[in-house]
């Protein structure tokens, strides 16, 4: 039985040694990448944004709310109060159960109106329709319920405007975001979609819906997350987007052509709605051989709410993980064929065997290092790819806070620097390996997973900073 057990350590160390090699020269070239495209985002960063207001485009912001009574007040002010133009706020309520939908009308005198639909994308059933003679350009919606991809393909069928941006309802957008992630649909013609970066805004200061000073939260579950999404938009999205591969549009703050999305049949029922419509897209366009462009504007902030219990933290990661398998397997003939281009031949792949089944060959190893442990065969070789793995994941953490700083510099005091950098040190312990646990199981797991709403408790904006 120990020279079965032996083989089994021998042959899976070969294994995941190569898979090791691969994996991190795909991060290496992201960060290159990255990298090379930061240095043009910080002249775009410092640019005025004035000189676009004469050829900016209507935007409809669409904001899909389920119970979110805490929080919901704060994101429509500051929507209201984005520098751009001209815009439209569009709440649909999607059957919540809360507090939700007296809440708006009360704070905003809101009352029912008579609107025409263009029902261009199916959706449940619209209730009725409100609006406001002092908020003119707010709008709510409220319908049956039928999930956050219903609720959007609701919002589009009711906007006014060509473009729409799609922002959830825990989030706060900077006042100049709308103009940074416009730039695009004003530079190149062909541009069907922009994403945002969304960052962290538990540990913020913010008050009337503005955040007045980024900060890191008190608890270390937080500030792990910190440094995840540095690392996720800042050395992943930026690069993917670089040869125009980008596969994920954050359902948080994302822009849209409305035309665009409706030719691919709007938002589907599924778990991982932004994802899936960002992979349709780019399937429909290149099998169309329509020329398009998917971009990302890591200058366009939004501020969003992160999970600050386990509870909270492992609901939200294993739907991330299910949405990514779903819309993966749903879209599988784009794997590895030419016919797609770089999303077929890298990004396909680099999300199919890194990203879902990379938590796997983790695990395994963790599992095999245990063996080789207990019947006395770990090996050098072993060791060294672990602390390898361990010294490349700080690597890739400390490049993401590196590019914030020198890019955007939102933690801009000493002391929140160091700490993210502490952090990035002991996020490889533990945190890690917990999430690798939750993606695993959400792996075999993904066709039972809710599709539903997903149930983090929300806090309101002013408790955040605690």
């Amino acid at each position: 039985m120990n020279e079965i057990l032996k083989w089994i350590v021998i042959v899976y160390t070969i294994i995941i040694f190569v898979y090791f090699l691969v994996v991190n020269s795909f991060y290496i070239s992201l960060i290159f990448l990255s990298w090379n495209r930061l240095k043009t985002f910080v002249k775009i960063a410092k640019s005025d944004n004035t000189i676009f207001s004469g050829y900016t485009k209507p935007v409809s912001l669409l904001v899909p709310a389920y119970n979110e009574s805490e929080t919901i007040i704060d994101n429509i002010y500051s929507l209201l109060d984005l520098d751009y133009p001209e815009f439209e706020v569009v709440i649909v309520n999607d059957g919540s159960k809360d507090e939700t939908l007296k809440k708006i009308i009360d704070h905003f005198d809101l009352r029912s109106v008579n609107l025409e639909l263009n029902t261009s994308i199916p959706c449940e059933k619209i209730k009725n329709i409100y609006s406001s003679f002092d908020y003119p350009d707010l709008i709510l919606v409220d319908k049956e319920n039928g999930g956050k991809a219903d609720a959007l393909n609701a919002g589009i069928n009711v906007s006014r405007y060509p473009l729409f941006c799609a922002v959830d309802a825990d989030s706060i957008i900077e006042k100049d975001a709308l103009f940074r992630l416009v730039k695009p649909f004003l530079k190149y013609s062909d541009t069907v979609a922009v994403g945002g970066i969304v960052r962290i805004a538990n540990g913020c200061e913010i008050e009337g819906g503005i955040v007045n000073k980024a900060g890191i939260p008190k608890k270390f579950i937080e500030k792990f997350q910190i440094v995840e999404y540095l690392r996720a938009f800042l050395t992943s999205r930026v690069g993917w987007q670089k040869i125009n591969a980008l596969l994920i549009i954050s359902g948080a703050f994302g822009l849209f052509s409305k035309k665009a999305v409706v030719s691919v049949g709007g938002y589907r029922k599924t778990i991982g709605e932004d994802m899936e419509l960002t992979v349709r897209m780019h399937e429909y366009f290149r099998r169309k051989k329509i020329d398009y462009r998917i971009d990302f504007a890591s200058d366009a902030v939004c501020w969003t709410q992160a999970p600050d219990e386990l509870k909270g933290l492992k609901s939200q990661r294993v739907r991330w993980h299910r949405g990514l398998a779903d819309s993966l397997f749903k879209h599988k003939k784009m794997l590895l064929n030419p016919k797609y281009g770089a999303i077929g031949m890298l990004a396909m792949p680099y999300y199919f065997f890194v990203e879902l089944l990379g938590p796997i060959i983790e695990m395994m190893g963790y599992m095999v290092l245990v063996i080789a442990f207990f019947i006395g065969t770990t090996s050098i070789t072993m060791l060294y790819i672990f602390l390898m793995a361990y010294l490349f994941g700080i690597f890739f953490s400390f490049s993401g806070i590196f590019f914030e700083e020198i890019a955007y510099q939102r933690y801009n005091r000493i002391k929140d620097v160091l700490s993210l950098f502490g952090i990035a040190l002991l996020e490889q312990f533990v945190y890690r390996q917990l999430t690798v646990f939750w993606r695993v199981s959400a792996f075999f797991n993904y066709k039972k997973g809710s599709k539903n709403w997903g149930a983090i408790k929300r806090k309101a904006f002013k408790d955040r900073s605690s």
